[in-house]
């Protein structure tokens, strides 16, 4: 697997708001139809969020930046917000609880790969 966090520093909460729900929508569906196997989103602050992506490997998270991802850091990164990018390939043991599933199922909006 592979995996990419994106930190954006948004200029307000208005912008921050407006990207969460682009990536809830658009985003999202062409992420998970190009390979992606998980998005999420969590606030740092008001102005601050991070974008955690799971990919089941490094080929599929290139299709994904080169198609979804970069466009739009390119686009941040043009109105001079703060970016910090991360990502590498899963090492070691991936651990699991087996409430995973069951709080997903509860939480998530599923896609199918088409």
């Amino acid at each position: 697997m592979y995996v990419r966090t994106i930190k954006i520093t948004f200029k307000d909460k208005m912008s921050k708001d407006m990207f969460v729900n682009y990536t809830d929508t658009k985003a999202d569906s062409e992420g998970i139809k190009g390979g992606t196997l998980m998005k999420l989103i969590f606030s740092n602050t008001d102005v601050i969020a991070t974008l955690f992506l799971i990919f089941p490997d490094h080929k599929t998270f290139m299709k994904d930046h080169n198609k979804v991802a970069g466009p739009i850091i390119e686009s941040f990164k043009e109105q001079g917000l703060k970016i910090d990018l991360n990502d590498g390939e899963v090492i070691g043991a991936t651990a699991v609880s087996s409430n995973f599933l069951e709080t997903l199922t509860k939480e998530a909006t599923f896609y199918k790969n088409d």
